[in-house]
């Protein structure tokens, strides 16, 4: 029989980390890549370059309720750490965890400095989390009861996962692998795993489709940031001393040790291990692993639960963990003064519309009419699209990811204006070129887009239609 759920210690975790998330959600501004996803959700698709369609949609949703603001978007990355929150304690619970060691697994993801820092952003992870999580809680009650349909629902959140971010693939082969590891491999022979399957690709064949009409775009988009990743040393410590929560790590280590030995769950331990281990063989970042780590505080919790039974030790191992997510909260949230480099793309878009603005303003009434502007990466784009309207400005192009397919079909511009092209990138394409300006920021933080020249090119050599295929570019 399974413990009770302590809710109200579940609670008191999830509400402490939704307040101290929303406390900062407009802290700075909005970051690059938030802008970029209310501009996807202004081109609703069934895929993009970069992402799969349902963040773009969760944007669209909210801006249709809260336009513009940052902190209601916010909000649904934060909700969504919440749940992940609240699941890591209910698979400690079906993997036979008391109530204590609920609440411990769900202190650890509160404590956990990579969720903490996710979660305060909108973006993909905080969702693509909540997926893993789902999906791992639904395998873990699979394990535990042997009720073969609950294959069914594995499929259905992994192919939800799957239309949020397709680093969810690594999920399903390591579940596969930890069965052919292990003596619960028989459940392989039966149809509902496969069935599971169907159900996934079901789900994710419209992301399929786009992408086989697109050339798998987001393949070669794939293919060309390999190599752009932290390194292979850097990919183990960040976790390890970081990401984790170092505290937790040995308990973590211990409890997925320990569940290896328990017939029922021990194809979760070959599961971790082989996320770790996908992701590192296939050059990915420290923080694609971080979705499997509830599993690992699950597993964890047990072994504390077992393990620190005076309240001496308990307050002890608490203090030290919350203490070191005090001491890396100003790496990882933004609360300094002055914002740090984990923050720079949250600083300077306002201005960078502005001058935008001013440039244009300098072409010749008669000429702007027809005037466009050029971005060269999505994020410039992204935030002239956005604050563009209140200056006077036309709609943005870029040749960069998503936003290359969402040129129109015709652009036949005498003059543009051109954001972070240099005169010889310029010149290769308009006949007459000059620099009107060069993208600051009040706060004078160098970030990627300080000192971006601002171009205002005429006279095209061929037209920016035609020029247009040779633009793309997916760095």
């Amino acid at each position: 029989m399974r413990a009770r759920v302590p809710w109200p210690w579940i609670a008191l975790f999830a509400a402490i980390k939704l307040a101290v998330t929303v406390s900062v959600s407009n802290r700075y501004g909005w970051h690059g890549d938030e802008l970029y996803f209310v501009a996807a959700s202004r081109h609703l698709d069934l895929g993009y370059v970069d992402f799969p369609p349902i963040v773009p949609l969760l944007a669209a949703a909210d801006q249709a309720v809260a336009p513009g603001s940052l902190v209601a978007l916010r909000l649904l990355a934060a909700l969504a750490g919440c749940g992940v929150l609240v699941l890591t304690a209910l698979i400690a619970r079906e993997l036979g965890g008391s109530s204590r060691a609920q609440a411990w697994a769900a202190l650890a993801l509160l404590l956990s400095p990579v969720f903490l820092g996710a979660n305060a952003l909108f973006h993909t992870a905080s969702f693509d989390q909540l997926a893993w999580a789902a999906a791992i809680l639904a395998f873990a009650r699979l394990l535990r009861a042997g009720d073969q349909r609950l294959w069914l629902v594995v499929g259905l959140v992994v192919g939800i996962g799957l239309e949020t971010k397709h680093t969810m693939v690594a999920l399903p082969i390591a579940m596969f692998a930890g069965l052919l590891a292990t003596t619960r491999r028989s459940m392989l022979l039966s149809a509902w795993p496969w069935l599971g399957a169907a159900v996934a690709l079901f789900i994710f064949l419209p992301n399929l489709i786009w992408q086989a009409t697109h050339d798998w775009i987001s393949v070669q988009y794939v293919l060309s940031h390999r190599g752009h990743t932290d390194g292979p040393f850097a990919y183990w410590w960040q976790q390890a001393l970081v990401f984790i929560n170092p505290v937790f790590l040995v308990p973590v280590a211990i409890g997925l040790f320990a569940l290896r030995k328990d017939q029922r769950f021990g194809a979760l331990t070959y599961v971790f291990v082989a996320v770790l281990l996908i992701f590192f063989v296939l050059g990915g970042k420290a923080y694609y692993a971080a979705p499997i780590y509830p599993l690992g505080y699950a597993a964890g919790a047990m072994w504390l639960d077992q393990r620190l039974t005076r309240k001496i030790w308990i307050a002890g191992l608490a203090a030290a963990s919350t203490a070191v997510t005090l001491v890396l909260a100003t790496a990882l949230l933004p609360i300094a003064p002055v914002p740090n480099s984990t923050f720079n793309d949250e600083i300077g878009w306002p201005e960078l519309a502005q001058q935008t603005a001013q440039a244009y303003d300098s072409i010749p009434a008669g000429q702007r009419a027809s005037a466009m502007i050029v971005a060269h990466y999505y994020s410039q784009a992204s935030a002239i699209d956005f604050y563009g309207p209140d200056l006077g400005l036309p709609r943005v192009v870029s040749p960069h990811l998503s936003y290359w397919y969402w040129a129109p079909a015709r652009m036949d511009p005498v003059t543009v204006v051109m954001v972070d092209f240099t005169l010889d990138e310029g010149n290769q394409l308009f006949s007459d070129c000059r620099q009107v300006g060069t993208v600051t920021n009040s706060l004078g933080i160098h970030n990627n887009t300080y000192g971006a020249p601002i171009l205002v090119c005429s006279n095209p050599r061929k037209p920016l239609r035609q020029a247009w295929p040779s633009l793309q570019t997916l760095d």
